[in-house]
């Protein structure tokens, strides 16, 4: 009984990320407001000896 459980909760999972990924393809705002968040969290990242390079960053005009 507990395996149909778990393989109920792994079809729901699986519905859920197509879905997600369903929406994610049909909507490029979508699609640029991840990328751009992406982006930023790539140039923010590490430690303090990064913080001479701030003005190399190049943000995408909206």
């Amino acid at each position: 009984m507990h395996s149909q459980a778990l393989g109920a909760q792994l079809v729901r999972l699986v519905l859920l990320l197509a879905l997600a990924l369903l929406a994610l393809h049909h909507s490029p705002r979508l699609i640029a407001s991840l990328s751009e968040q992406a982006v930023n969290a790539g140039c923010h990242q590490g430690g303090g000896s990064h913080h001479d390079h701030h003005d190399h960053h190049h943000h995408p005009e909206p």
